[in-house]
């Protein structure tokens, strides 16, 4: 039985392996009429291209076995390949005959079974994934991520920054992804689903396993993979074949996760072709309902024999098609058809002195890009970069909108011991807000991102921070002052001119002044978690308003009444303006009042360190003598 894992997009595709021309004409042979010791024939790729038969003895259907009125069918295969090394992963969805009638596909596997034992969806089941004619090519991705859930919260609640720092990356996406993650103890006959990687770092592969197995995938790193040509990822649109690709039900195809200097693929078998469409699997990938992956046929290299999974290790081609739904008892794809991808450049600055390109192109999916993203990112750091030991990484790039817009991606982050985790957290957190958030008008060009790697840690902490006066006038102009020290003992010295507002009389002011992160927190703790941003400009704007670690902030702070509505604050509002809000229902449920007013916002320019902390000062505001 596959569990549910909801997290990463549409991974492999099977078929059946009779003559397409067959496919037009095919029976279904009916779960009812399956009698134990009914003989059978599957079809699948041993070596190359070539669809192979071997042989399936039918011992009886099991019941809601997989899910209520799920039922599966029991059989045992033999054949000289099934009996040297069982039954594969990337054998799934390969199809299965009973008298000439398509009877379903193998689905599963049972580990360290001494017998090649395996569980047969039944067709009639996966040809239920197929949209309805009102459906088809309109369905929206689902959403991943809540709106701030990726804020890390504090100890006592109050929402920090959008781009956790205090957690390890494989500890962040587990946490993100613990809704579609599997659990360890399931499955009968689980199969888990190779997962090649090509170009990672197996350092990194190594670190992720944990989660990608509770995903139920098998992380396999050195296999065969071929690359996207340049113009497939500059593009970020996959080219797709003719819909007469050689493609028939027995057939090994790849879902394309990543193309380029690095490469992630998924595989499994088709077990029916009609015209243009495709069904395989027999189970799901990752329960996600519609899809966009680009998928590829597949040549067997080998079957690799194991006593607890053996698997095939294959090479993609070209793109030919897209998958367009990952459902409980199939994925369907369509031959011909194009999905969407993000092209990503990174020019790597390394500590070495050298310089690095590195191009690539991810499906895009919201849940699967930012982790890939992620993953990727960290990749390339390790290959030229240590993974133990101090070091600071300056970011700078964007994340493009076809519109013209830009999400900045502008920040440094230091550490004792690595700090590519947070690094490739801080484009893939924001690239996960805008695909979760189903704009209609959000189409992804590309992602640039430039890196600069220093074998040292430069996270300064702020220290001191004092005014040239502590009394102040309305009108007045001030000078603060604030120091930071770094590990090797530097100090870093930054002046933050302010100005004291001509409506402030009478009062006592605080001025914060601090990291991004601190501000972050400081802000947040007013907005609220269950309002979305109504359209794409607006999240455009909230994420670059996002505060950085590599400058300071200054808020300047007035003892009088505000209000936020939908992320945009209103100091000291009109009684009249407060009381009509208050009055409309609809209005106020989007309001959130607070007893201080933010009267000056500042910041000072960017700084190759890491600054971290907070410190408060005090003004006292004169009566006014004008």
């Amino acid at each position: 039985m596959q569990r549910i894992f909801t997290l990463f997009l549409a991974l492999l595709v099977f078929s059946p392996c009779l003559p397409l021309r067959a496919q037009k004409d095919i029976q279904f042979f009916p779960l009812a009429d399956v009698r134990p010791g009914l003989k059978g024939a599957g079809r699948t790729v041993f070596q190359g291209n070539k669809v192979q038969e071997f042989q399936v003895e039918l011992l009886g259907v099991l019941k809601n076995v997989l899910a209520p009125k799920r039922d599966a069918i029991l059989a045992r295969l033999s054949g000289p390949a099934i009996d040297k090394a069982g039954v594969a992963e990337g054998m799934s969805g390969s199809p299965v005959y009973v008298n000439g009638k398509l009877l379903g596909a193998v689905s599963a596997a049972f580990p360290f079974s001494k017998e090649p034992y395996t569980l047969i969806t039944p067709i009639q089941d996966m040809l239920q994934v197929a949209p309805g004619p009102d459906s088809e090519g309109h369905a929206k991705l689902a959403s991943s991520i809540p709106w701030y859930s990726a804020a890390a919260p504090s100890p006592d609640g109050i929402i920090q920054r959008w781009i956790p720092n205090d957690v390890s990356t494989p500890q962040l996406w587990a946490k993100l992804l613990q809704p579609w993650a599997g659990q360890e103890s399931i499955d009968l006959g689980h199969f888990r689903l190779p997962l090649r990687f090509n170009g990672f770092d197996r350092s990194v592969i190594s670190e992720y396993t944990p989660l990608l197995r509770n995903l139920g995938f098998e992380p396999m790193g050195g296999g065969v993979l071929s690359a996207g040509s340049s113009s497939d990822i500059s593009s970020g649109q996959e080219s797709a074949s003719t819909p007469d690709a050689n493609i028939v039900p027995g057939s090994m195809i790849s879902l394309m996760l990543m193309q380029g200097d690095l490469n992630l693929n998924v595989d499994c078998t088709v077990t029916y072709r009609q015209e243009n469409r495709l069904y395989a699997c027999g189970h799901q990938v990752f329960t996600l309902g519609p899809a966009q992956v680009p998928f590829a046929e597949a040549r067997v290299l080998a079957i690799v024999p194991s006593l607890t999974a053996s698997f095939k290790i294959d090479a993609p081609g070209p793109v030919v098609g897209s998958i367009r739904q990952d459902r409980f008892s199939a994925i369907y794809g369509v031959l011909g058809d194009k999905s969407p991808t993000i092209p990503v450049q990174i020019h790597l600055h390394s500590s070495l002195g050298k310089e690095t390109d590195y191009r690539f192109a991810v499906a895009q999916q919201p849940l699967l890009s930012p982790l890939l993203v992620n993953m990727a990112i960290v990749s390339a750091l390790s290959s030229t970069e240590r993974m133990v030991g101090p070091s600071t990484i300056q970011l700078n790039g964007e994340i493009l909108l076809s519109d013209g817009e830009a999400v900045k991606v502008d920040d440094v982050v230091s550490s004792e011991f690595s700090s590519a985790g947070s690094a490739g957290a801080a484009v893939a957190v924001p690239l996960s807000y805008l695909l979760s958030s189903q704009f209609p008008d959000l189409h992804i060009r590309g992602i640039d991102l430039n890196i600069i790697s220093q074998n040292e840690n430069r996270a300064a902490v702020l220290e001191q921070v004092w005014s040239s006066r502590s009394e102040v006038r309305p009108g007045d102009h001030i000078e603060v002052t604030a120091v930071e020290r770094t590990p090797s003992g530097q100090t870093l010295t930054q002046k933050i001119p302010i100005e004291i507002p001509d409506s402030i009389d009478d009062k006592t002011l605080s001025l914060v002044v601090g990291s991004g992160t601190a501000i972050n927190m400081l802000q947040m703790q007013f907005l609220r978690p269950g309002n979305p941003p109504r359209d794409l400009h607006q999240l455009v704007r909230e994420l670059n308003r996002t505060r950085r670690d590599n400058r300071l902030y200054a808020l300047l702070m007035a003892p009088q009444r505000s209000f936020v509505m939908e992320g945009t604050e209103y100091p000291s509002p009109p009684p009249s303006l407060l009381q009509t809000f208050m009055a409309d229902p609809a209005v106020s449920s989007k309001i959130t009042y607070r007893g201080t007013s933010v009267v000056g916002d500042y910041e000072t320019k960017t700084l190759p360190y890491s600054i971290q902390g907070e410190q408060t000062l005090y003004l006292r505001v004169l009566t006014s003598t004008r």
